[in-house]
């Protein structure tokens, strides 16, 4: 008895020097205790697992899905207006960016809130400005994490809105949908993209602490129009305190009782959250030391292929000077590709080359390149699901371990916008992504080497892969 008293303690100061003393990762160093984890192969299937969750609710139901709207938030506000009714103590807040939000979302979000004034509470998180004269951008909460009565965890990439949670793997006409452009961009009519449902009091009860501070931060820039973007600043606020023993007593049949899941340590997993408050981006650093421990191969499915130059870097290390196999799903322009792809897709392309052939060169030296010189370790499929766009942030290294979340390979998550990852060492969680990653790459087409020549060394192409890695918007 006194053992484990004392075990608790000790993970208990672990978890908050983790907190403190490295303020964007948290980590459990308790072996001993589980967590089950669901990987699923697309943002629906996470949607609806999240439905379950809220319709059992009892505590809390605390939801950051960066983008919502449409039929898909309704239905959430409908799940969970109806759960409030049957349980008095549930209380729900919603953090979501006002892009997709229409009048009849702001409608349904209001009269919401007008029925539970002191239980349901939303925020929208603007885009105050990336003061950077050299990439001039916003920030924003990119975060794509909710959590369900402090046990219940989704993270991974998908928003909650109609053209963006999907399962992404038919082929799709243009939308006629008027949801489908937005600021006289015409969107894809679908998203392919990819979550985890993990469970886990113990992760929930600090993951809980972080979405409270996140929530805070955005709540204090509304209020002020300036943002302090030190999210040390608003640690420690939670308005419901709610106990670990309340969050075991949850019970969501659809999760508990699935065959899917795995049974991971909780030593076995962290979660990194990222922000324009940090000098260095702890993700990337946690990329970066995740692809040099790689031994045998790394799979990525990324909507951008435009990673800071210290993952590209430590990527060409582990092809060229370690012979890890590399392969690769992401966006091209195709003739199947969703018209948005025009804003990043050669910044994608240009980056190719240099996996392949192990250097960059000047485009005049076209004549000292054939398909001969290829690495035989770099494999790029391009996404050929008609009218859908990849919209992963998804890393397998080795048989073992798996990083999802909302970090994209590219400059805006890295300098601008607040992230989060969970890294999972597990070889049944990788073996589960593994059989995800197979369906996307029959779901891609593969690129030969003659098209990464063609591409590098045409000077229209290159120059606008050029112009979009450096000033890309997203």
């Amino acid at each position: 008895m006194k053992m484990a008293f004392l075990r608790k303690i000790f993970v208990f100061v672990a978890c908050v020097v983790s907190l403190n003393g490295f303020a964007h990762t948290i980590a459990i160093p308790d072996g001993d205790k589980k967590a089950k984890v669901l990987i699923h192969d697309n943002g629906y299937e996470m949607y609806e697992h999240l439905l379950a969750a809220i319709s059992s609710a009892k505590y809390t139901v605390e939801l950051c899905p960066c983008l919502a709207g449409g039929e898909i938030l309704s239905t959430v506000l409908q799940r969970l207006e109806q759960r409030m009714e049957e349980v008095p103590a549930l209380v729900s807040y919603i953090l979501v960016q006002p892009t997709c939000i229409d009048d009849n979302d702001r409608k349904n979000l209001k009269t919401l809130q007008e029925n539970y004034p002191d239980r349901f509470f939303y925020l929208f998180s603007d885009w105050p400005p990336y003061c950077n004269v050299f990439f001039p951008n916003v920030t924003e909460s990119h975060t794509k994490l909710s959590i369900v009565d402090g046990k219940y965890i989704f993270i991974g990439g998908s928003n909650l809105e109609d053209l963006q949670c999907s399962k992404g793997d038919v082929d799709l006409e243009v939308s006629d949908s008027p949801r489908a452009v937005i600021g006289g961009v015409l969107r894809p009519s679908a998203m392919r993209d990819q979550d985890v449902t993990i469970v886990s009091e113990e992760y929930g009860a600090l993951l809980r602490k972080e979405f409270c501070a996140h929530y805070a931060l955005w709540k204090d820039f509304t209020q002020k129009l300036w943002l302090n973007k030190k999210l040390d600043d608003f640690r420690g606020i939670d308005p419901i305190n709610l106990s670990i023993e309340k969050a075991r007593s949850s019970f969501c049949a659809m999760i508990e009782t699935s065959l899917c899941a795995v049974s991971v340590p909780l030593d076995k997993m962290h979660f990194i959250f990222s922000g324009p408050d940090e000098s260095n981006n702890t993700i990337a650093e946690e990329y970066v030391r995740l692809i040099n421990q790689a031994q045998h191969s790394i799979r990525i499915a990324q909507m951008f292929f435009i990673p800071v130059a210290k993952i590209y870097d430590s990527l060409m290390a582990a092809c060229w000077d370690r012979g890890v196999e590399i392969y690769l799903v992401t966006n091209g322009r195709t003739d199947r590709s969703p018209e948005i792809t025009r804003s990043y897709a050669w910044g994608n392309r240009i980056n190719y080359f240099p996996l392949t052939f192990g250097s960059r060169p000047l485009l005049w030296e076209r004549f000292l390149y054939s398909p001969s010189r290829a690495s035989m370790k770099f494999y790029v499929s391009e996404f050929y699901v008609a009218n859908t766009q990849l919209h992963k942030k998804c890393m397998l290294v080795d048989d073992h371990i798996l990083v999802i979340g909302s970090y994209n390979f590219g400059k805006k998550s890295n300098d601008c916008d607040y992230e989060c990852i969970v890294v999972i060492d597990s070889k049944e969680a990788v073996s589960k992504a593994q059989v995800v990653f197979e369906k996307d790459l029959r779901l891609s087409k593969s690129v030969t080497h003659d098209d990464i020549i063609n591409w590098y060394f045409d000077p229209v192409h290159y120059c606008l892969g050029y112009l979009e890695q450096r000033y890309m918007p997203s």
